[in-house]
This record gives structure tokens, sequence and C-alpha cells, in this order.
């Protein structure tokens, strides 16, 4: 039990200091702030064609669909 009480206390120290730290960062330290170029390729700017996506297969209609006779009463044609 001690082994436990004294990992748990450890880690419970570990995240007091982890908040303390960001808490610090946070409050108490100013960014420089500076301006900043990216330079872009002219050929990145123009536009590229999009390719048209694929149509679709036709769906062959089922024999239910069709009308057919036998399929809608289970029997086999004569």
């Amino acid at each position: 039990m001690p082994t436990i009480i004294r990992f748990v206390t450890t880690l419970i120290v570990l995240a007091a200091l982890f908040g303390t730290a960001v808490f610090i960062l946070g409050n108490f330290v100013t960014p420089r702030t500076r301006d900043m170029t990216i330079r872009i390729p002219p050929s990145r700017l123009e536009p590229r064609p999009v390719p048209r996506p694929p149509a679709p297969a036709p769906i062959a209609p089922s024999s239910a669909a069709a009308g057919d006779a036998s399929a809608e009463t289970g029997t086999v044609p004569q």
C-alpha cells in the first residue's frame, strides 16, 4: 500500500509542476510578434482542371421488376 501512495503522490507532484509551468508560461511570457512573408510560386496559383468523376454503371433490372410471372409466383414456366 505505501508503494501505491508514493506513486500517486509522485504523479500529483509532477502534475502540479506541469500545471504551474503552463500557468507561468501563459501569464508571464509575452510573445514576440513579427511580420511573416511566404512566397508562393505562380504555378501553384493557376487553377488546375478537375477531372470529372466516371459515370455510374447502369443497373440491370431484376427479373421481378421486369414483370416475369415466374419470379412473382415462384413457379417454373413449362
